[in-house]
């Protein structure tokens, strides 16, 4: 999985991503997803286009919400590889969102210059990564595959080609490790940059 994410200051953020989410979709699929705020949430922005905000492209490949199928079967079968891009067009000023399943991304859509005040110029943080949620007093489910990244290549989940997309469009590779927040790495592990490429996850079972 490729994934190019953006974030602007403490409570200031758009973002594209995959999401397993039962109680909001009412099935255990991968969902496409993207999410964007001004204020952390407290007065404006929502996931999707649950409000005005996200603009969908005409003739997209996929829809926010959407179900993604076929899933990977791991560790035998075939892995799937899922694109995800997040720029600012030159001209415009808007944040592009481009996705590709197994194929060369394309345009979803985009968050207008206009939902933000800071990020409208630029944005001078990234992050990517994994997250679990659990009820208190609940086990956290599983990340990724089930697996931990020592399980390797194959059986757990992996980001590949990551990157940093420039003012002029073109890409450089992440070559430099990043800080991690793990929250409990008995349960859940990322492992560190190594060539633009890092795997992560794991079976879950913590209790908060």
């Amino acid at each position: 999985m490729d994934v190019y994410g953006h974030k602007l200051k403490p409570g200031q953020w758009s973002t594209a991503a995959i999401w397993i989410y039962p109680e909001r979709y009412g099935d255990s699929r991968p969902h496409f997803y993207t999410q964007w705020t001004r204020d952390g949430h407290e007065a404006t922005g929502c996931f999707n286009m649950d409000c005005p905000g996200f603009v969908r492209a005409n003739g997209a490949a996929i829809s926010p919400g959407d179900a993604i199928q076929p899933v990977s079967d791991v560790p035998h079968g075939y892995i799937q590889s899922i694109t995800l891009r997040v720029l600012k067009d030159k001209k415009s000023g808007d944040w592009w969102v481009y996705y590709g399943f197994n194929s060369v991304p394309t345009g979803v859509g985009y968050f207008p210059k206009s939902l933000f005040t800071y990020l409208a110029n630029k944005a001078n943080q990234l992050a990517f990564g994994g997250a679990v949620v659990a009820h208190r007093a609940a086990s956290t489910p599983p990340m990724g595959s089930g697996s931990f990244p020592n399980g390797g290549q194959g059986r757990a989940a992996s980001f590949t080609n990551l990157g940093i997309i420039d003012e002029e469009g073109n890409s450089k590779p992440i070559m430099a490790d990043f800080p991690t927040l793990v929250t409990n790495n008995k349960c859940h592990f990322i492992t560190p940059i190594n060539h633009a490429a890092c795997l992560y996850g794991g079976p879950g079972g913590c209790v908060r």
